[in-house]
């Protein structure tokens, strides 16, 4: 083990080199062009502000001026532009978010995400507790590999920061509307500016309405649709000159159909030696159905009225208050959410209404989670020594109720597996507390040392029951064994603490070429199975996931400042990674060993004074070390990922601009589950958006003409392999073009 390590780091600069020598152009990094040169990007990625290049820590930005309609609209935008990041999604409410092959895909109220979010420093314990609205945003900072010291439990695979603009003493407003094909119609709007001398306000609404991409032949409902209503306001308070006060609410209402699950993978010649009579009959129902559809992935036939919401409602207060020797921040939160949903995960037109289907499953959820947050912190600078310290609290309520029903056709051989309706009632609690600390010591005006700690304490409970299975049509068994496991009540806990560390030494060789070494820990709390068909598995805790990065890095500007390269190379290891899998209908847990390492790197350059390139680039090779999967490669990480754009303005003699803006993102194939099924592996994939925007003299206005996946790749955004046959996907929304046009104040 050593020895491979050993092989790793002596070829790493070999690596890197080769990186950056290979490729031009990486995903949007947070630049913006002044005069021909890359302007400084500022980020607050360790708690205070820094320019990006002055951080040492694997970082993709993306400026407020690159969320708009033709551009960043969404996370899944956010992922196809980050070098090894990716984001799929069981459904609307419950988005699964993967860095360097590190992410979760179990949906229960006992279990958390592997990768955090946070909007303005608020950390969201649901998934589903984040709006979809990316409008009128400051930036937002992608942060690979774990950040167990300044960001805590479940950040073991990164950080995803969202910075919402705040209010000010200058007045500003904008309204935008676009249209485009699918019937999208979207109303935006701010305000921004002064209400007194010591107060600023700034109001952001956001309406967005799109018909479906798909659509269920048998019941005429639009599949893949969207009606996302939105609303956030802020009021900065300055009643001294070292004192502010910002208090802020968020509210998004979000309603769709839901997403269309396209039956696929039925050949017989996928399934080499297998002679039980349940595949040929299983196959042959399942092409049947499809060719009602016309074997169309964005069609389906099944007979369930689908629906998808969630409602979201957030406060928070901010006080930062600037002493001669310290700043204290103190942040206060509290969110809330309720959604609701229902699909059918084998969408085929059954047979118990005179359809061509063998099975149908269908699956649906109400949750409602609430959550309480609470933190301090104090951080100083001095001529050689920047800490910070602080404290955090955080409470989480969640209450879930799941509903699993399963139909088999009748007349068939295989009625005896049973048909039957499954009810799974959670009420989860979560408690956390952690004491943090980190200090960057300059040893000299270009070495600095930085060391941090953080003691976390989580303390988990669930209360979970399930109702008496309620048979359909037929006997719930199958070959004598219960489908459905007798009505159960169980109530289990459990709580684990863990102190997590960082060492990062960086050396400035110039003012604009910067190395650094990382040693980073990162913890994700433990977790129950909200829907095990047996008691004793619902009751038994899995251990929680811990996370060792080592990596390597450096970042450098070259070309007075119009050519920018980071890179970095890393190796993570991963203990009692939490596995989740699907084995005869049955969600099962488990906790194995795991590895990810690989090279990371964004560039930007600008070339004369009107075109501007950039990009990332990753490889990863992340692969199981023990356990059931030793071997195979984790899911959702492709070994290599990609993204160049290109960024071409004309200024016109009237003052005004044409800017043309176009990337391509790629993404190497990659599977979906842990076992490797070749069901379930994504082909590689290249993405296409492009945008033209007229900006009219003194900025007044600008229109702009857009376009996303314009060749119209067919690719997955999500995958269940069937437990006997075949499997389902959702996929990716089709070519989408339209206009956008805003109109300006100030």
């Amino acid at each position: 083990m050593h020895g491979l390590k050993m092989h790793r780091i002596n070829s790493l600069s070999a690596a890197l080199m080769t990186t950056t020598t290979i490729f031009l152009g990486v995903s949007h990094s947070g630049f913006a062009q002044t005069s021909g040169a890359l302007e400084e990007v500022i980020v607050t990625a360790e708690r205070r502000a820094q320019s990006l290049q002055d951080v040492p820590i694997s970082i993709t930005t993306f400026g407020g001026d690159l969320v708009n309609e033709g551009g960043i609209v969404s996370m899944e935008d956010v992922a196809l532009r980050t070098p090894n990041f990716k984001m799929t999604a069981f459904n609307i409410t419950e988005p699964q978010l993967f860095l360097r092959g590190i992410g979760n895909t179990n949906d229960s109220s006992g279990s958390d995400p592997a990768v955090a979010v946070f909007i303005d420093d608020v950390y969201l314990g649901r998934p589903s507790g984040a709006s979809t609205d990316f409008y009128d945003l400051e930036r937002i900072e992608v942060l690979r590999g774990p950040q167990g010291t300044l960001y805590g439990r479940n950040s073991a695979g990164g950080a995803i920061n969202i910075f919402t603009k705040k209010p000010q003493q200058e007045f500003e407003a904008k309204v935008g509307l676009s249209a485009g094909n699918y019937g999208l119609g979207n109303l935006r709007a701010y305000v921004n500016g002064p209400l007194s001398e010591n107060i600023a306000g700034k109001l952001t609404m956001n309406i967005r309405k799109r018909d479906g991409y798909a659509e269920n032949i048998t019941t005429g409902q639009d599949l893949e649709d969207e009606d996302t209503k939105s609303v956030r306001g802020q009021l900065l308070f300055t009643p001294t000159d070292n004192v502010d006060v910002l208090l802020g609410f968020d509210y998004a209402d979000i309603d769709t159909s839901g997403n269309n699950r396209f039956l696929m993978n039925l050949e017989i010649s996928d399934y080499p030696g297998v002679v039980v009579p349940l595949y040929p009959s299983y196959y042959a129902r399942g092409v049947a159905s499809n060719n009602l559809i016309g074997n169309d992935p964005r069609k389906a036939n099944h007979e369930e009225l689908q629906y998808s919401n969630k409602e979201i409602l957030g406060f928070q207060g901010r006080v930062d208050v600037d002493f001669d020797w310290a700043q204290l921040t103190s942040i206060t939160a509290y969110r809330e959410s309720e959604s609701a949903w229902w699909q059918a995960l084998n969408p085929q037109l059954s047979a118990r209404l005179g359809g061509e289907g063998l099975q149908e499953v269908d699956d649906g959820a109400e949750q409602e989670a609430e959550q309480f947050s609470q933190e301090f912190r104090l951080s100083g600078e001095g001529d050689r020594l920047k800490w910070v310290v602080g404290a955090y609290f955080f409470s989480e309520d969640v209450k879930r109720f799941e509903r699993f029903t399963t139909w088999w056709d009748p007349t068939s051989h295989l009625a005896v597996l049973g048909d039957g309706t499954a009810d799974f009632f959670q009420d989860s609690k979560n408690e956390s507390m952690a004491f943090f600390g980190q200090f960057t010591y300059n040893i000299t005006d270009a070495v600095a040392l930085t060391l941090g700690a953080r003691y976390t304490d989580d303390e988990k409970s669930i209360d979970n029951d399930t109702a008496a299975p309620v048979p359909n049509s037929s006997p719930v068994f199958a070959s004598g064994v219960p489908l459905f496991s007798p009505p159960y009540s169980v109530a289990a806990s459990e709580s684990w603490s863990e102190t997590t560390m960082r060492a990062t030494v960086d050396w400035h060789i110039t003012d604009n070429h910067m190395m650094y070494a990382t040693y980073s820990e990162g913890f994700k709390s433990g977790a129950f199975n909200g829907t095990q068909r047996y008691p004793e598995l619902a009751e038994t805790p899995i251990k929680p996931e811990l996370a060792t990065n080592y990596e390597l890095g450096f970042k450098t500007q070259w070309l007075d400042d119009r050519l920018r390269i980071n890179a970095n190379y890393f190796d993570l290891e991963y203990e009692d990674l939490q596995v989740w899998v699907l084995t005869n209908s049955v969600l099962t847990a488990s906790n194995a060993q795991a590895s990810s390492e690989g090279i990371e790197a964004e560039i930007a350059l600008v070339l004369g004074e009107n075109l501007t390139i950039s990009g990332g680039f990753a490889t990863l090779d992340a692969k199981f070390t023990e356990g059931n999967n030793e071997g195979n490669d984790l899911p959702r990480a492709p070994d290599t990922s990609w993204s160049i754009t290109a960024d071409l303005g004309f200024p016109m003699r009237n003052g005004a601009a044409l800017d043309f803006l176009a990337t391509a993102s790629y993404t190497d194939e990659f599977h979906f589950e842990v076992d490797n099924d070749p069901r379930g592996l994504q082909e590689d994939v290249t993405v296409l958006d492009a945008s033209a925007t007229y900006t009219a003299p003194n900025s007044g206005w600008d229109v702009s003409l857009w376009g996303k996946n314009l060749t119209d790749e067919l690719y997955a955004t999500h995958h269940i392999d069937g437990s006997y046959i075949g499997a389902t996907r959702i996929f990716a929304p089709p070519r989408t073009y339209g206009v956008s046009f805003n109109y300006y104040w100030k």
